[in-house]
């Protein structure tokens, strides 16, 4: 499970995957809130950077609660202030309300570039129009991504921020599955004391074989991984641009050129693709740099594959028939 797999190309049509990527696991059943209260120690007092980070963009990518605490994180997402008809500046361009979905909260707007939903907290405010209710038109849903299915466009810092902590979750689960729940409960106080720097590295990884003699190679090196994972997310925090990055995934373009077009204007270095299906328990990543074209049929993909192998090269083909 830790390891990724590798494919040339995804035999679903609906996941639009014609060029090579990464596929990792994951599942809500992972103890997501072990890994949230390990990183939330990791940051320590900087801890409102993580909760931010957490509550606008992990959680609801992963589908997880905003938070794991006593305190209750609020949403922005739970007042609905617009209606339909109504013309208003979002975080992605300017664009006119069609309708209002509730279950997540959202809106569907009319944009320029086509239809997309849209979060309440990525609306700036309202624009003034004379006639707001007359220029409403229906949406044809064909032009979306289906619900289960987030596709988002991102930096370096975010690429390896999510697989970090998918690392992390994964070897916390395969931790949780090695030794008895006692066990594991106790060595979870242990990183967490070593974390805060109760404990130094020998007496840690004395306290760990104390508990149990398995997998004691795999929760040692947990101390180390939430560190980098915690690192990796700061700088996501530093560069400031997982918000805008996360409305435009939000917006359900099944135009993926477009939607690759407007995280690129945010960020220059949105070169990374992040998928996530949650049907099917699934991430996948890819590395598609500005200058490479984005393959959205399976026909393109095996064309430009079979121009790179010389099967369309004359003298291969030659060659092949002698």
């Amino acid at each position: 499970m830790i390891l990724p797999d590798f494919h040339l190309s995804n035999p679903d049509q609906k996941l639009a995957l014609y060029q090579p990527h990464l596929s990792v696991l994951v599942s809500r059943m992972m103890p997501h809130m072990d890994a949230y209260n390990l990183l939330a120690a990791q940051f320590g007092g900087d801890r409102s950077k993580f909760t931010k980070l957490w509550s606008g963009f992990i959680a609801p990518w992963f589908g997880l609660p905003l938070t794991y605490d006593s305190i209750v994180v609020s949403s922005t997402t739970t007042a609905m202030k617009f209606s339909p008809g109504q013309k208003v500046r979002t975080t992605v361009g300017d664009g006119q309300i069609i309708s209002i979905a509730a279950d997540p909260q959202r809106y569907k707007v009319k944009f320029s570039f086509g239809v997309g939903y849209v979060h309440p907290d990525a609306i700036a405010h309202l624009l003034p129009s004379s006639s707001s209710a007359a220029d409403v038109t229906g949406a044809d849903d064909s032009q979306l991504m289906q619900d289960d299915i987030q596709i988002l466009f991102g930096t370096e810092n975010i690429y390896l921020s999510i697989r970090l902590y998918m690392l992390l979750v994964t070897m916390l689960y395969q931790a949780k599955d090695a030794i008895a729940v006692s066990g594991y409960t106790s060595c979870k106080a242990a990183i967490v004391d070593f974390i805060k720097s109760k404990t130094d590295l020998k007496e840690f990884e004395s306290t760990i074989r104390g508990i149990t003699d398995k997998n004691v190679f795999n929760i040692v090196a947990i101390p180390s991984l939430v560190q980098s994972c915690g690192d990796a997310m700061a700088k996501v925090v530093e560069e400031d641009v997982i918000d805008i990055l996360y409305h435009c995934s939000q917006l359900k373009l099944k135009d993926l050129n477009q939607l690759r077009s407007l995280s690129i204007d945010v960020a220059e270095e949105a070169v990374y693709r992040l998928q996530i299906s949650s049907s099917a328990n699934q991430v996948f990543f890819s590395y598609i740099p500005a200058d490479v074209e984005l393959q959205l049929s399976n026909a393109l993909a095996s064309e430009k594959r079979n121009l790179e192998s010389g099967e369309n090269d004359d003298d291969t083909k030659r060659l092949k028939t002698e």
